[in-house]
């Protein structure tokens, strides 16, 4: 009998769940893990099929696997029924539909109350910890004779002056890829999923996120616990630098991994990594 990709998944859920053998359905959603759904009597189930490390650029499952258990006990925390990083698979509850810009007021508000809470958690633990300047040097090979191969590495040096130069707040979990589609809104309750890049590490990119793709302004984001010994205008003068990092980082990342199932054309991203070169 042919081994299925679905087999040890299947088998988990026979033996721990006692769920009769689903029917996995293709699933929209992500440009990088394959992802697949099924409806039980009781549950809605999503399933992650990890995507191969050279296209998942920067994930540590191990880490992620942690970090997920660390937070399991949060609201916002994502509802995980088994996560197996060495098979490369995660399975979860379906937590509604995702968000889409701009954030209502009330998404707006829950969001913040989530992050507040994560930026509580953090760890000495190396295993949970990420090093940016390991980061960011392992994106100088992969642009070697990209076409614009010494811009990007203009833009690379450029970043580590800029996360150097940051008002120096506490190393505290940072999620490092907020956006409204990673928040699902689940009966009224806030899920925060895709914690692939989650770490203990620098929350200015949270915050820049915050700003960028969530429309939360900084007179928002001063009343988090993690920034609130910061003037304004220092406040202010840091999100633009983070926002400018935040920048930098995805924009390497998606020369790095391909346009494919992205709606970004390699003009849009060529003239951004132009613009980013300039400010």
């Amino acid at each position: 009998m042919p081994v299925s990709e679905f087999d040890s998944v299947n088998q988990y859920l026979s033996d721990n769940c006692q769920l009769p053998t689903p029917q996995w359905q293709p699933f929209a959603g992500g440009s990088s893990n394959r992802l697949f759904s099924t409806q039980t009597e009781d549950r809605s189930l999503i399933l992650r099929f990890n995507a191969p490390d050279p296209v998942a650029f920067g994930v540590n499952r191990n880490r992620e696997a942690a970090i997920l258990a660390l937070i399991s006990e949060f609201p916002w925390a994502p509802d995980v029924v088994a996560n197996d990083p060495q098979a490369g698979w995660l399975l979860m509850d379906w937590h509604g539909e995702r968000l889409s810009a701009p954030l209502g007021e009330p998404e707006q508000s829950q969001l913040l109350t989530s992050v507040a809470q994560w930026q509580t958690i953090s760890s000495n633990d190396p295993e949970l910890q990420i090093d940016y300047q390991a980061l960011f040097d392992t994106f100088r090979p992969q642009v070697k004779d990209l076409p614009m191969e010494q811009p990007l590495l203009t833009l690379i040096d450029g970043a580590l002056r800029v996360l150097d130069s940051l008002p120096n707040v506490e190393s505290v979990l940072t999620h490092h890829d907020l956006h409204p589609g990673n928040l699902c809104s689940d009966d009224g309750r806030l899920v925060v999923v895709d914690w692939e890049y989650g770490a203990i590490g620098n929350p200015w990119f949270d915050l820049a996120a915050l700003n960028l793709h969530c429309g939360i302004k900084a007179e928002q984001l001063a009343m988090l616990p993690v920034v609130a010994s910061l003037e304004m205008d220092e406040l202010q003068r840091g999100l633009r630098r983070a926002i400018w990092l935040l920048k930098v980082l995805e924009t390497l990342w998606y020369w790095v991994r391909g346009l494919k199932g992205t709606n970004i054309t390699m003009k849009q991203l060529v003239t951004q990594s132009i613009e980013l070169l300039k400010q």
